[in-house]
């Protein structure tokens, strides 16, 4: 080779080839970020978001943690932590008399309720402590309540259509509500909105839509015609619909037959017999000489209204017809064998046989 030749040779070695195009198929280099430097603004602010989250977390976790210990088992509650339900189905009669008395001597002797109730937790603590809201079991939580023992409850997460649900379910199964206070809770669930219609509140319940309907004929009642029958809790189930047709046929005639038959002190199917002018269909008294009654039977006459006779000391005895009979009741253990003469002299005398 000539030294111009070797020296041109040289001189390429020098060159430029930056600005060449890639070779087909090779992959461009990658571009560098641009630098952004981190600030003490960002540093805090993405310690706040992970804080943010964190907590976030922690509440979740919280939340699984209070649903599960919710949902455990029966737990033994302060029942002055406890309010009745705002669906409440009892009567206040239901916590009186030998049955809630002998509930109470049963819960007594346990030392606590041995059947749980159940409760919901209230979203947060009232003015008044209380915490939990009644789903069902208010007479075991009432008789725990004025014996001074904590009330063994379920506690769960409930709401309003559940609660309602399980309430009615459960005092059904038990056969212990009466037609009055189930036709309150179902009219009050009503007039509230928490179901759109009578129908579909008998399905979510699992009850008869005609029972449904029936117990909140007995719950419209008016006042005079529960009163007729000493409390409302008497009222059953079989007997809405003929009242109601008593009262559609001729209110004041009902209306002064439950007052007449109140004032009588009648029984339960005798108030009834009296204000519909029918007997009971298991049997009971025939009608009295109420209005409606005698309208019944063809404007004919009748036997008198039975009267009660105050005995002293919180005893009574009772004259009334039952058909052709004239009855007079009282107790038994009012009248010693040697007691016999004296009444059959003064029936004699009354009736004026010698």
């Amino acid at each position: 080779m000539s030294k111009a030749g070797a020296g041109k040779a040289r001189k390429g070695i020098g060159l430029d080839f930056t600005d060449l195009p890639p070779l087909s198929g090779a992959a461009a280099p990658p571009v560098a970020e641009p630098y952004r430097p981190v600030t003490g603004l960002g540093l805090m602010s993405a310690a706040v978001a992970g804080a943010q989250e964190l907590e976030q977390r922690v509440q979740a976790l919280q939340a699984e943690a209070e649903q599960l210990r919710q949902e455990r088992g029966a737990q033994p509650l302060d029942p002055m932590l406890i309010r009745a339900s705002r669906w409440a189905n009892r009567h206040e009669l239901s916590f009186a008399g030998p049955d809630f008395e002998a509930l109470k001597a049963e819960i007594a002797d346990a030392r606590g309720n041995v059947q749980p109730i159940k409760v919901r937790p209230l979203p947060q603590a009232q003015a008044d402590r209380v915490r939990y809201e009644i789903v069902f079991g208010h007479r075991r939580h009432r008789a725990c309540l004025e014996l001074g023992l904590p009330v063994l409850a379920v506690v769960q997460e409930l709401g309003d259509r559940d609660l309602f649900t399980e309430m009615d379910r459960e005092n059904r199964a038990r056969k212990s509500l009466s037609a009055y206070e189930q036709g309150l809770m179902y009219r009050r669930a009503l007039e509230e909105g928490l179901f759109p219609s009578l129908r579909m509140l008998a399905a979510a319940v699992g009850a008869d839509a005609g029972n449904v309907s029936r117990a909140i004929r007995v719950a419209e009642l008016p006042t005079e015609v529960l009163a007729a029958f000493g409390s409302p809790l008497e009222v059953q189930f079989a007997w809405a619909s003929p009242l109601a047709a008593a009262l559609e046929r001729d209110r004041e005639a009902a209306l002064a037959a439950a007052r007449q038959a109140a004032q009588a002190r009648l029984g339960p199917a005798q108030a009834y017999a009296a204000i519909t002018g029918k007997a009971p269909r298991r049997g009971g008294v025939v009608p009295y000489n109420t209005p409606v009654a005698t309208a019944a039977r063809g404007g004919q006459g009748g036997a008198p209204v039975p009267r009660r006779i105050s005995l002293g000391r919180g005893a009574y005895a009772q004259v009334r017809v039952h058909g052709a009979r004239t009855v007079l009741e009282f107790d038994s253990g009012l009248l010693e064998a040697e007691g016999w003469p004296a009444l059959e002299k003064a029936l004699r005398a009354v009736l004026g046989r010698k």
